[in-house]
């Protein structure tokens, strides 16, 4: 699966340039270009949310995923993908709310064609 930044095209339609995209975002020409060519290692939720407000669009139509060749594991049931003894299992409550602590953290989406470091 790889996700695709579609702000070039929603960019031109509502007749922004890049400068003026910059300028609203208050960020560097360089940084809207990497975002639009596909080089950004990743994108703030809070710039996500302000190149909507300004573009007037959804984060749907801003990122856009594009599947595989090979989809037919993502239709799969789920008992095939999760072994039956975790499925029935009961859920560790600390643990749950240690996940659900995390996930509130999380401030960027990383798109799939960057290399991260370990």
């Amino acid at each position: 699966m790889a996700v695709e930044v579609r702000l070039k095209e929603i960019r031109n339609a509502r007749g922004f340039s890049q400068n003026e995209l910059a300028r609203r975002l208050e960020m560097s020409l360089t940084n809207v270009q990497k975002i639009e060519y596909g080089q950004a290692k990743s994108i703030p939720l809070d710039t996500l949310d302000k190149l909507c407000k300004i573009l007037q669009c959804e984060v749907g139509e801003l990122l856009v995923r594009i599947p595989d060749d090979d989809e037919e594991n993502s239709q799969l049931p789920i008992s095939t993908i999760i072994p039956a003894t975790e499925q029935n299992s009961p859920v560790n409550e600390s643990k749950s709310q240690s996940n659900k602590k995390a996930r509130k953290s999380v401030g960027s989406i990383v798109l799939p064609f960057e290399k991260r470091s370990a």
